[in-house]
């Protein structure tokens, strides 16, 4: 489907009745959501990655208490973190999306390819525990509510992630898995400040955001960078709405809202997309907006930010702003 087509059927159905149980439907049947195209394997790569990273900068996941914002339809996120050993996971969004279909699918899919699921994790089994979690996954026959009670899950929802229902540093890591794109500047920096409160003084936060416009992924004839194209009154009619939302932040200004949070960004990574960078040196046409950011930024499609949050406040995290970048290429 050409986006522009996907666009104003997302639009038509944000403002139908039941609009989120159609939009589901669609999903499975036809999105991505449907079978071949849903692969919960992926989360399975992205904690692997996020533990990796975790660990290369002295943290540990044994034993600690994680919170993920934005659950979505499916729990795969805090399912990889309890196979990596994590002690619990509260899960929250805004919205409650989860699905029992998906959730199940995801533990007869993880417990099919236990063999890949280890080979993936072997290098963050830090206290070889792996296999004996991953047999108690593939003999699990039970319900979703059984399934977090035995992986430790608090999902809640709908719940703001500005304000959370738990004490102060009550989790040890603060995550996030390709939702802050999702979400108004203002408040990414009440949520990291609402992080703030509930890391323990030891803890740390590691979130993965996709720059991209994702539109793309369904429509081959553009680019990642397609929606840079339009004002925002223009964006605004094609995607403003709660399905597709995306602010098109830039990675400059994904780092100074966690600075602005009191973030001490301790090492950041950032995948440039090779077509939008012959694009935009093709003469690509930007927004006033972005016209002021240099190529090798606009044509990031990806991008993830680890920090922590200093003792001393805001103040220090913003003048300490140096930190290791990392700069990849993907196709």
């Amino acid at each position: 489907m050409r986006w522009r087509e996907k666009a104003l059927l997302q639009q038509l159905i944000a403002r139908m009745p039941a609009s989120d149980a159609l939009y589901y439907t669609l999903q499975r049947h036809f999105g991505d959501l449907r079978n071949g195209r849903f692969d919960p394997m992926e989360w399975v790569i992205v904690a692997a990655e996020m533990v990796n990273r975790l660990r290369r900068s002295g943290f540990s996941l044994i034993g600690k208490r994680c919170l993920e914002v934005g659950t979505g339809r499916a729990i795969g996120l805090p399912l990889s973190l309890w196979l990596c050993g994590a002690q619990q996971t509260v899960t929250l969004d805004l919205n409650r999306y989860l699905s029992a279909e998906l959730v199940k699918e995801s533990c007869r899919c993880l417990g099919r390819n236990a063999e890949g699921v280890a080979q993936l994790l072997q290098e963050v089994d830090e206290d070889g525990g792996l296999r004996e979690r991953l047999d108690r996954l593939s003999s699990f026959s039970g319900d979703t509510r059984s399934l977090l009670k035995l992986i430790n899950v608090t999902y809640m929802a709908p719940a703001d992630a500005t304000h959370v229902a738990l004490p102060d540093h009550s989790c040890d890591f603060h995550f996030s898995y390709s939702v802050l794109e999702h979400v108004p500047g203002s408040e990414i920096v009440a949520m990291l400040r609402e992080a703030g409160r509930l890391l323990s003084p030891e803890g740390a936060l590691l979130h993965i955001f996709d720059l991209s416009d994702h539109f793309s992924y369904a429509d081959d004839s553009i680019t990642k960078i397609n929606f840079l194209r339009f004002t925002d009154t223009q964006w605004r009619r094609w995607a403003g709405n709660k399905y597709m939302y995306h602010n098109r932040l830039r990675p400059s200004e994904f780092v100074k809202l966690f600075q602005e949070a009191g973030v001490r960004i301790k090492w950041e990574s950032r995948a440039l997309d090779r077509r939008s960078l012959q694009q935009l040196q093709r003469g690509f046409p930007v927004q006033q907006r972005f016209q002021s950011f240099p190529h090798d930024e606009l044509a990031v499609g990806a991008m993830q930010i680890m920090g922590t949050f200093p003792a001393s406040g805001a103040a220090t995290a913003i003048a300490d702003n140096s930190h290791p970048v990392e700069v990849k290429y993907r196709k």
